[in-house]
């Protein structure tokens, strides 16, 4: 065996306390050892385990290095962030240079927390599940020395490796399989069962899964006497995880900006000034209406929503923040908000956190040294998601290729005027997400999904196909729409929210259509070879096919591999045949 873990976790110990000083003293946070943290290790751990169920992730702080850098290793069905929730995690002591493989407990909540016998709580806690899934052989249960008092007290078990002691590859792994069956058992027999068994640990101290929480939100919206299918929250969810900016756009009037509203009630910021929602204004012209500008007396004025990013980036705790841009489209996008979306691009990973350039360049502010020493490091804070609501009618403007390569575009058009028999009238209360909930896990397609390649790999061939199609009139897309459509099948995966082929007919819908607009006969045929894909088992044996005969398999009883895709192809397509043009909007 190469033991390349063994290695690598060598290099750890012994590397991160000189490491951790350097970053700090130079304010240099990316050093090649957080990359082996987060990447390295996690990858080699995570290729030993089952992809569907566990999730693997290292970190050495969030936007600084931490004092007790860790590895985790969360089953998905029982939680996927390390504040709350049980999971295996790999604890450093930087100053002993000892490496704890342990079954613990989540505790960020319990480190902020005043209650002075929080540590109590965690080791009665820690106790309860011992005695609830036994003992095993190596598995070691009294008190470690971590360096964090919180994550010592909830240890359940552990195992010690020193730098004179850290085994060959062959037993680390061993050793990780014992701690899988701790969790299994975990899972089972108290996880599972925490209802039926008399036990300090309840089923509501655990992290709410992404499914869950989506429920909990449609419950409450649906409580408030507004009703949105379930499957469009899901989809809309995906949209804000894949990127931070996402469009609802359609008909005025069904309820676009009051879902912005109710989403944000329903996760906890509507009501903490977590929620803003800002009327676009026809004259906007240019990127000074949203960040800024200098007066006659030389002083900055602030723009439209750069307090409240300011507000999102200093908000200590990181929850999310919805920003609402209302009827976007009554100036011209592109001219007002370019700024914003090429600043979006340059998000990148700095350790655990997302971080962007800077939103207003210090030549901005003009000499206003108080304006400068207040926003000049203001970038877009990874807390921050937008929502622009969209009227498609004669008092707005188009969108350009830049903006809606950049967003996914979710079309409000259906209404149903049919009542409910009653409606109940209890309302359901709002639950408060933490930013994990709503922040992507993929910027980076190369680096970010390696544990996932298989699955970009066969996206990436469905995608192929369709762009193809696309490239014969020189309509095709690049890397990032790419990217975009692979993360929002990846995160689906990940929480099994669609049927892959409903997922892939909304990237469909969101991504590609939008783009498709014009009067040339090469339209026309994109149109036509799109619709055969998205109809799956479509054949015109008769001649070329026109809006007639797509209607004509619609309507006959079959089933699309991507019916909505199908449908609004059929659509685009009748209005090219009436009007000689035909775009998304029709």
């Amino acid at each position: 065996m190469s033991n390349d873990l063994q290695k690598l976790l060598k290099k750890f110990m012994e590397e991160y306390e000189s490491e951790l000083n350097a970053a700090r003293k130079d304010k240099d946070f990316k050093r090649p050892l957080g990359n082996i943290v987060r990447k390295d290790i996690a990858h080699l751990i995570g290729a030993q385990l089952l992809e569907n169920i566990y999730k693997v992730k290292g970190s050495v702080g969030a936007g600084s290095w931490a004092d007790v850098p860790w590895v985790g290793v969360f089953d998905k069905r029982v939680t996927t962030s390390a504040q709350r929730g049980v999971y295996i995690v790999y604890l450093l002591n930087k100053a002993t240079k000892e490496l704890f493989l342990t079954l613990n407990q989540g505790v960020t909540d319990v480190v902020t927390a005043s209650n002075s016998k929080a540590a109590d709580n965690l080791q009665n806690r820690a106790q309860s599940i011992r005695s609830i899934i036994g003992s095993f052989p190596g598995l070691e249960s009294n008190l470690i020395g971590s360096g964090s008092k919180a994550y010592d007290a909830g240890c359940i078990y552990y195992i010690k490796y020193t730098l004179d002691s850290l085994p060959e590859d062959e037993k680390l792994y061993s050793d990780l399989n014992k701690f899988i069956e701790a969790y299994k058992a975990y899972y089972d027999k108290v996880f599972l069962k925490s209802e039926e068994n008399d036990v300090q640990v309840k089923v509501g101290e655990e992290e709410l899964q992404v499914e869950q929480q989506i429920k909990k939100i449609f419950e409450y919206i649906n409580s408030k006497g507004f009703v949105y299918d379930e499957k469009l929250l899901k989809n809309f969810y995906l949209s804000l995880k894949s990127k931070p900016f996402v469009l609802l756009a359609g008909t005025s009037g069904t309820g676009k900006t009051r879902l912005v509203r109710l989403f944000a009630e329903a996760i906890g910021a509507y009501g903490s000034g977590r929620y803003k929602q800002v009327a676009v204004k026809p004259d906007w012209s240019d990127s000074m209406d949203l960040f800024g500008h200098v007066n006659l007396d030389n002083k900055f004025v602030p723009g439209a929503i750069v307090e409240f990013i300011k507000k999102a980036a200093d908000d200590p705790n990181k929850l999310p923040y919805i920003l609402c841009l209302d009827e976007m489209n009554l100036a011209r996008v592109e001219y007002y908000f370019s700024d914003f979306l090429s600043i979006m691009e340059t998000r990148d990973w700095v350790e655990d956190e997302i971080v962007t350039d800077n939103l207003v360049p210090k030549i901005c502010y003009s000499g206003d040294e108080d304006a400068e020493k207040l926003y000049s490091n203001l970038m877009i804070p990874e807390n921050l998601y937008i929502i622009g609501t969209v009227n498609m009618d004669e008092t707005t403007f188009p969108f350009s290729k830049k903006v809606l390569d950049r967003a996914n575009t979710i079309e409000f058009s259906y209404v149903d005027f049919n009542l409910p028999e009653s409606i109940s009238p209890n309302e359901t209360e709002a639950i408060e997400v933490k930013n994990e909930f709503l922040r992507s896990d993929y910027l980076k397609l190369r680096t970010d999904c390696i544990d996932k390649w298989e699955a970009v790999k066969k996206y990436n061939e469905d995608i192929t196909k369709i762009n193809s199609v696309l490239e014969k009139s020189d309509s095709h897309f690049g890397y990032r729409m790419r990217d975009d459509i692979i993360f929002y099948m990846l995160h689906n995966d990940e929480f099994d929210l669609l049927p892959k082929k409903e997922a892939f007919d909304n990237q469909i819908m969101q991504k590609i259509l939008p783009r498709i607009q014009g009067s040339s006969e090469s339209t026309a045929n994109i149109l036509r070879e799109l619709f055969k894909i998205c109809a799956g088992s479509f054949t015109d044996k008769n001649g070329q096919t026109d809006g007639l005969k797509m209607k004509s398999y619609l309507d006959g009883n079959r089933m699309p591999d991507y019916p909505k895709s199908a449908e609004k192809i059929c659509k685009m397509f009748r209005r090219y045949e009436d009007d000689d043009f035909t775009s998304f909007w029709v």
